[in-house]
């Protein structure tokens, strides 16, 4: 089936194209509004600013597809293959993604407000400024992913896999952690204050100029973690583990050390709870 062809059947009331093959086809801008292509074949089409509102495109195959911009508002993409996807800018409120393949994906500034993430599988992908806010990200693997700038704030993070996942200048203020692992990604400068990292494993993990203002950090793991310049005002650290962990020129005003161990940490020039500074 072509594009024509499915544009004109579209047209007078046809909706239901389950199961067609539409690979490479160009339906860019096209309005397809709640059209049913579940169980499609759409693999490099291209459906840039399209109109898929309200579309059921269950386990449909969409690998290497171009979807920048297009609005899947209220979509059901349950199950589909998004592999090296680009849906940069993609409006997807309250989509349906629970248990989808979108390794590789491009979705850059994208919007995930609200959406069902339940199982995705998200690694190697291209995150960069996307929108997370109060999303639930529960058993989602987010490993080699790219979360630059992205907005994660009040997201919550049970069972997460997060290895090599970059978070530079990523704003996860006020989200749930507790007992992730974050094992060799970078969080340089991110934002994570008043967050719940309880228990987590951030060993050698770099948080260089992070601010934890208020970060629940009791029992965490951070041996040998960079934490030089970062904020770490009121920051809860009983029995955390900071051996050998960098925290020259830290900002350690009122945080709770109770029960830290602290064996070969670097404080140079850190300002100490007491607020005075460690020469």
């Amino acid at each position: 089936m072509d594009a024509a062809e499915l544009l004109n059947r579209y047209g007078t009331g046809v909706r239901d194209f389950s199961g067609v093959d539409l690979r490479r086809i160009s339906l860019s801008r096209a309005d397809l509004y709640q059209i049913c292509l579940k169980d499609a074949i759409l693999s490099g089409a291209s459906l840039a600013d399209a109109d898929l509102r309200g579309a059921d495109l269950s386990k449909t195959d969409f690998v290497g597809a171009r979807l920048n911009g297009a609005s899947l508002v209220g979509a059901t993409l349950y199950g589909a293959d998004l592999t090296q996807v680009e849906m940069r800018s993609a409006d997807l409120y309250r989509v349906d993604l629970r248990q989808a393949c979108l390794k590789g994906a491009d979705l850059y500034e994208s919007d995930f407000r609200e959406v069902n993430l339940e199982g995705a599988n998200l690694c190697e992908a291209s995150l960069r400024g996307a929108n997370f806010r109060q999303v639930k990200l529960d058993q989602v693997k987010l490993h080699d992913a790219d979360l630059r700038g992205a907005d994660l704030r009040g997201a919550s993070w049970l069972g997460v896999e997060l290895i090599r996942a970059y978070f530079e200048e990523a704003n996860l203020s006020y989200a749930n952690m507790g007992g992730v692992s974050f094992d060799g990604a970078n969080l340089q400068k991110a934002n994570m204050s008043c967050s719940i990292l309880s228990g987590a494993n951030l060993t050698e993990v770099n948080l260089s100029g992070a601010s934890l203002k208020g970060t629940k950090l009791d029992q965490a793991n951070l041996y040998g973690a960079n934490l030089s310049n970062a904020d770490l005002t009121q920051a809860d650290l009983k029995m955390a583990d900071l051996t050998s962990a960098d925290l020259s020129y830290a900002n350690l005003t009122g945080a709770d050390l109770w029960g830290a161990h602290m064996t070969a940490a670097n404080l140079h020039g850190a300002i100490l709870p007491d607020g005075t500074r460690q020469g």
